[in-house]
């Protein structure tokens, strides 16, 4: 799922600061390195360097469901059943 710049280092801080919070998702970034045209996984502790260089510019967000913890699983369902309830409404 393509996501903003912004919203890419956002993320990624919220996870550096929160090291316990399991978010099932993988931040990846396609401009990681010069020679490599693949995207390149972004890890929380890089948001600065990230927020500083304008050249990391197209962020996805990519599944990675491994240890789904019981506060994950309710969070996960929390937004499925919000958007069904909002698709009905």
């Amino acid at each position: 799922m393509d996501i903003s710049r912004e919203l890419a280092i956002k993320i990624l801080q919220y996870l550096d600061g929160h090291k316990d919070f399991y978010f099932p998702f993988l931040v990846m970034n396609k401009e990681y390195t010069p020679e490599d045209d693949d995207f390149v996984e972004i890890e929380p502790n890089e948001w600065k360097i990230i927020e500083m260089d304008k050249n990391y510019k197209t962020f996805q967000l990519w599944e990675n469901l491994q240890n789904l913890d019981k506060k994950t699983l309710k969070l996960m369902s929390k937004g499925f059943l919000e958007k069904m309830n909002l698709s009905t409404a």
